[in-house]
């Protein structure tokens, strides 16, 4: 984009007071904070100078304006930045670490706390920041793991171990386009309840009561379901890159971690009831 703080402020004055306005309905922010939070986006984005109104339009401006409130130091802002993400990264932390997982999801908001310019002024918005969080929860799991691996003892005797290779960007669109396509194929295969509670609780931040009552079920059972769903997804996804791709076990678990690391999500099928339409419906 290229244009000054000042610059930014005096071309998009009214779209950015319009903005200001929406987002205030769900955190107090002052305006001279949002207008920055908007222009750092604009500026690493790239966008050019035509196109700056449509990009600001199509930001989450909530999201985007409650992070800036919280790297400002607004404690009611943080309060409800954890309020809302606490419950679904913890959630998302079970999936991806089992037991230690909710433990990773702590830690991570304590480092976001922490380093909160650093941090929590990265998002730009252009994503949903529960996506967002899940996608920096699962960088720091694959961070931990492969340091876990590095710590492994070394044979003093053995060969010299080879220096780190850096990933190559084609490699690494196939490995997450056939985790994708191996995702999609496992997740076919699951019962459409199933597929609905996976949904409404990693995707639509729903909490597990919740989730129950939109598919009509007890919170036991939904939680039942749950854990059988992701453990027919852990065991489908691992046979179906042996089978159709020829990996091997590590493999195919490196394979699933570096499409994750990517940001591999999933979006239910439309063979079941679109879950906006039922959140529509049953609230």
């Amino acid at each position: 984009m290229g244009m000054t703080l000042q610059a930014f402020r005096a071309a998009h004055g009214r779209l950015i007071a319009g903005l200001h306005g929406a987002a205030r309905s769900t955190v107090d922010i002052d305006l001279e904070v949002f207008t920055a939070a908007l222009w750092k986006s604009a500026e690493k984005s790239g966008v050019s100078e035509a196109r700056v109104p449509d990009y600001l339009r199509s930001l989450r401006v909530n999201d985007l304006a409650l992070t800036a409130a919280c790297v400002a130091g607004s404690e009611a802002a943080w309060k409800t930045f954890m309020d809302t993400l606490r419950t679904p990264l913890r959630a998302a932390g079970r999936a991806m670490a089992g037991d230690q997982g909710e433990e990773l999801a702590d830690a991570l908001f304590g480092e976001m706390y922490a380093a909160r310019e650093a941090r929590l002024g990265s998002y730009g918005g252009r994503s949903s920041l529960a996506g967002w969080m899940r996608a920096v929860l699962r960088q720091t799991w694959i961070d931990r793991w492969r340091a876990t691996k590095r710590l492994q003892p070394i044979d003093e005797n053995g060969p010299e171990p080879a220096a780190h290779a850096t990933g190559d960007p084609a490699e690494e669109a196939q490995t997450a386009a056939i985790a994708s396509r191996a995702l999609d194929h496992a997740l076919s295969a699951l019962p459409p309840r199933q597929k609905l509670l996976l949904d409404f609780y990693y995707f639509q931040n729903l909490n597990l009561r919740e989730a129950a009552s939109l598919v009509g079920v007890h919170e036991a059972t939904a939680s039942r379901e749950l854990d059988r769903a992701r453990a027919a997804l852990r065991e489908s996804l691992t046979a179906i890159l042996k089978k159709d791709y020829g990996m091997d076990e590590r493999r195919a678990q490196e394979c699933l971690l570096e499409a994750v690391s990517q940001g591999l999500e999933w979006r239910p099928a439309q063979e079941t009831p679109s879950p906006s339409v039922l959140l529509k419906e049953r609230l």
